[in-house]
């Protein structure tokens, strides 16, 4: 079985053969990016965080595939924070905005992280930005404006 088949197999909803499956090709390729991603894939779904940080963070110093890269930095930043990892989140959460300011999901995800690192206005104004990017024209009643100067001054009482 190969990284693909595996991934396959998650894809199709297959979780539990996708955990089994990621268990053993780790064991045979650990040196084969796509099988730790695959593996902190089916352990982070299981609720394994623990376990399944070890894979993301092999996985990253390995080299994600750019193709996979968005899904992977938000998988692993999620999982760094449940594992009481906040700050390593936000950095590369930070750093993935940098690199590719245009994911919402990024952005999304650092204002939890954000939350767990104790900086709660941040994470507020970063929450808020996710909502005025995100929203459709006039979702916010006329209000638009206002909300970005609360998020303005959010970020600057933050610095």
């Amino acid at each position: 079985m190969t990284a693909d088949d595996v991934r396959a197999l998650r894809e199709a909803g297959r979780h539990d053969e996708h955990l089994a499956a990621a268990r053993v090709i780790v064991v045979e390729t650990p040196d084969d990016v796509l099988a730790q991603i695959e593996a902190a894939y089916g352990h982070d779904r299981a609720g394994a965080e623990r376990v399944a940080i070890r894979h993301y963070d092999l996985a990253y110093q390995l080299g994600v595939p750019t193709a996979l890269r968005r899904r992977f930095l938000v998988g692993y930043a999620s999982t760094l924070r449940n594992v009481g990892r906040a700050d390593e989140a936000v950095a590369l959460l930070a750093q993935a905005i940098a690199d590719d300011p245009g994911y919402p999901a990024f952005a999304a995800f650092l204002a939890l992280a954000l939350a767990d690192a104790g900086h709660p206005r941040a994470a507020l104004a970063a929450m808020l930005g996710c909502a005025i990017d995100a929203a459709r024209p006039n979702a916010f009643d006329g209000y638009e404006r206002a909300l970005g100067e609360y998020h303005r001054e959010l970020l600057e009482r933050e610095l």
